[in-house]
């Protein structure tokens, strides 16, 4: 793969680091002014909170994060980047109302903080609490109709445990789907990366397909994959599998194709999606399902023969405004698109990464009814 010396992620980067002190310029601007002192104190104790906010997001995939204090410093620290997020945009908000009509500083203060307090607590229950979200897609080739369910960037780690799995295993069985269609990113730290928190799983009684997403090889994708198994899950790895009158492809997580740029999040290898395709002996007589954890290479599928292919990996941007930001960077972002013929559907998830909280979005599980449809 040829590789950019000064690329799209170095700009990303660039722009990334001057909106970030930008934003805690203006905060802590703001701050002085409510509070009647000196900025220079605000700067350095934003400053420092955002830099140990990220610090914390950035490394909490770690072995040494799984301690019991550093466990708790990664939590607070991550819940306190995602209230500073949320004082910001009060700040920007209250501001233009301020500008449109103007009121006093006690006044100003006093928004600030209502509209901090109650959108970070409205992010934080409404990410914890996963909707059944239901989705009908008609396929080709399909004798009869077939429910399954999809789950997908669970994301078991510091924010995420068994008692969330347990809530998302007890919804699947209430959908008594024939089969569950899993893609990827089951953990995000080690944290919560044992057999004992996710033997819910084992409670499904509709057998489960797995593909590994992203958090799962930051952590240990052969180590996740072996609890996967041990759980009763089939993980399917480059391969086709057929079920219930269903051909059900199961993709390693890998790039679209070599000349894919964006590679910050595929796993290292050889193989691509437009190279595996081919190999995966998909019969035009069955309705294929492709399972794959990001969003990419829906062209190659459909050229393959595919009739829907599952992904989720962008949690829909997960909260404003990134929900903006996330409908231009990925071509299918979140709900249900068609290329070339083929169905693609990208789940928003059942949980978070970095900051937990979602505005904008819902935590879901997919309830998917699968019909016949002529072609």
């Amino acid at each position: 793969m040829k590789k950019y010396p000064f690329d799209g992620m170095a700009v990303f980067m660039i722009l990334f680091f001057t909106i970030i002190g930008m934003a805690v310029w203006y905060v802590a601007s703001r701050t002085a002014w409510l509070l009647g002192i000196r900025p220079l104190g605000c700067y350095i104790g934003y400053g420092l909170a955002l830099v140990l906010s990220l610090s914390a997001m950035g490394m909490y995939a770690a072995p040494f994060t799984a301690g019991p204090v550093l466990h708790l410093l990664t939590v607070f620290f991550c819940y306190l980047c995602a209230v500073l997020l949320m004082l910001l945009l009060a700040f920007l908000t209250v501001d233009l109302v301020h500008l449109a009509v103007p009121f006093s500083k006690t006044v100003f203060g006093l928004s600030v903080l209502v509209l901090t307090a109650g959108v970070s607590a409205y992010g934080f229950i409404h990410a914890a609490s996963p909707k059944l979200k239901e989705v009908t897609i008609g396929l080709p080739h399909l004798e009869r109709e077939v429910t399954a369910v999809q789950l997908t960037d669970v994301h078991l780690g510091h924010f995420r445990g068994r008692k969330h799995l347990q809530k998302l295993v007890d919804m699947v069985d209430a959908a008594e789907p024939e089969m569950v269609f899993f893609t990827g990113d089951f953990v995000e730290s080690w944290y919560h990366c044992s057999e004992e928190v996710i033997a819910p799983m084992r409670e499904i009684k509709a057998p489960v397909f797995f593909v590994d997403g992203n958090h799962d090889t930051y952590v240990d994708v052969g180590f996740v994959k072996d609890l996967c198994r041990r759980a009763g899950i089939r993980v399917l790895e480059n391969e086709t599998v057929e079920y219930a009158g269903l051909q059900i492809v199961g993709l390693d997580y890998m790039v679209a194709d070599e000349n894919a740029r964006d590679d910050m999040h595929a796993a290292k290898g050889d193989e691509t999606i437009r190279s595996a395709m081919p190999k995966m002996g998909v019969k035009d007589s069955l309705a294929t399902v492709v399972l794959h954890h990001s969003p990419v290479g829906a062209g190659y599928m459909a050229a393959a023969g595919a009739d829907l292919f599952l992904a989720g990996h962008t949690h829909g941007g997960q909260f404003f405004p990134l929900t903006l930001i996330n409908d231009r960077l990925f071509e299918y972002n979140r709900g249900l698109y068609h290329r070339d013929g083929m169905a693609v559907y990208v789940s928003c998830g059942s949980g978070t990464f970095g900051l937990p909280l979602r505005i904008g979005t819902d935590s879901e599980v997919t309830l998917l009814h699968l019909k016949p449809m002529k072609r």
